[in-house]
């Protein structure tokens, strides 16, 4: 079996346990494999050496410090391979997409914000009839709705960012070792 399909089927089999962090083991047995492969070993033969995936995650499972211990060196790794230029450069990306994502959830908060404000003045400094009235609370209820919205979208992006922060650093490694082979 080849480095992508052993992680696809390996990321597919992780989805079933909750309690393990997903993309630091991708991301530590892609570059495990992507190194033994640089120093050249054979690809089918270092996965197949590795075991079945059932019984690496069951060791994974079974030691509970592997999980932290992959996830110090996942962070080693990057300070030890990756210059101060390309460091720099992802952070700048990294950082880059964080304000964006910020600008673009505010913008959905301050939507929701302000439509509950200017329905909420509407209702106390008009006169609404009976009809206008429905339609202020039902501006008044989707205006909650998008401002709860804008923090659900916040929540599952901060609890998304250590996939997001690897992502970003895997491709920058990539675009490196790309590089140093030219």
């Amino acid at each position: 079996m080849n480095k992508k399909t052993f992680l696809n089927e390996f990321k597919k089999e992780l989805k079933y346990y909750k309690k393990i962090n997903s993309e630091e083991i991708i991301y530590y047995y892609d570059e495990m494999i992507q190194d033994a492969i640089d120093e050249g070993q054979d690809e089918e033969t270092f996965i197949g050496n590795l075991g079945s995936i059932s019984s690496i995650i069951a060791n994974i499972i079974q030691d509970e410090d592997f999980v932290k211990d992959v996830k110090t060196a996942n962070i080693d790794s990057l300070g030890n391979i990756v210059s101060g230029t390309v460091k720099v450069m992802s952070l700048i990306i990294y950082y880059f997409v964080v304000v964006i994502l910020a600008i673009i959830f505010g913008s959905i908060f301050f939507s929701g914000f302000g439509m509950v404000i200017q329905s909420t003045l509407y209702l106390i400094f008009d006169q609404p009839t009976q009809t206008d009235l429905w339609v202020i609370v039902g501006v008044i209820l989707m205006g909650t709705g998008i401002m709860i919205l804008s923090f659900g979208l916040v929540y599952k992006t901060f609890k998304a960012n250590d996939s997001i922060r690897l992502k970003i650093i895997r491709k920058t490694k990539e675009v490196y070792r790309k590089r140093s082979e030219k």
